[in-house]
């Protein structure tokens, strides 16, 4: 297959994918809530919010800064109307990282990097729950076997019918992806129901450019395209993707 005809026969696709993304639905906390059962059945997973992906470093990105506002204001109006369980699922890698060997040095434990932006610390209602991670997948934790203790409170927090999860933060296509389907993976596994809901404007992902990545002699990234598949992926998977989440 060459260029052209990859490009023509793509076409179809891509305008479908286009329409879903440009059709999403707004939905109402009031009725995430209603759905769950209760406020105490809905978790917020927030994930990667931090200066290192937000303000400085190597991998810190203006798309994924942007999302802040969004984010602060969702868990504002979530604490509003009574949701507590809010995570805070964060980097933080040891100084020789293997991660490294694929990504640039960052979000190093300890470091002005690893910690969470200033404007959400200011709205979590008492101490921030963080879990720290070393791999873009929270569930696999230190452990060779039995995988993480989050893994286990996840689990537990389903079977207890605590089964309903907002996730945002970033990245779309990797860390927010490996939570989200990883979540939706596990219930599947073990006959679980769960809903997993990714609201599009509380996640983001990084932009390279063709043109930067050859200079840099890295991968190139496109945000807009891989942001809008990797969302379109979850959907496929079952797991629900709305435009916002709205007060109501």
């Amino acid at each position: 297959m060459n260029f052209d005809s990859f490009l023509y026969n793509t076409r179809p696709f891509l305008n479908y994918l286009f329409d879903f993304y440009s059709n999403l639905e707004e939905k109402s906390l009031s009725s995430v809530i209603y759905n769950a059962g209760g406020e105490d059945k809905v978790s917020v997973l927030v994930v990667d919010m931090l200066n290192g992906f937000c303000k400085s470093g190597p991998l810190a990105s203006p798309r994924v800064a942007g999302i802040i506002e969004p984010i602060k204001n969702l868990l504002k109006a979530c604490y509003r109307m009574g949701i507590k369980n809010v995570f805070f699922l964060n980097d933080a890698h040891p100084s020789d990282a293997v991660e490294f060997g694929e990504f640039p040095p960052h979000c190093v434990k300890g470091t002005f990097e690893s910690e969470i932006v200033d404007e959400l610390k200011e709205v979590v209602e008492g101490e921030p729950v963080i879990v720290e991670k070393n791999s873009l997948n929270v569930f696999f934790g230190g452990e060779l076997e039995g995988g993480s203790e989050f893994l286990k409170k996840v689990v537990e927090m389903i079977k207890e019918g605590k089964s309903t999860f907002i996730v945002v933060g970033d990245c779309t296509d990797l860390c927010v992806y490996q939570t989200a389907m990883s979540i939706k993976m596990i219930a599947n596994a073990n006959n679980l129901k769960v809903n997993v809901i990714v609201p599009e404007n509380c996640v983001e992902t990084y932009d390279t450019s063709v043109k930067t990545a050859q200079s840099l002699k890295i991968l190139p990234h496109d945000g807009n395209l891989i942001h809008t598949m990797f969302l379109y992926h979850m959907k496929l998977n079952g797991i629900e993707v709305v435009k916002e989440l709205l007060e109501e």
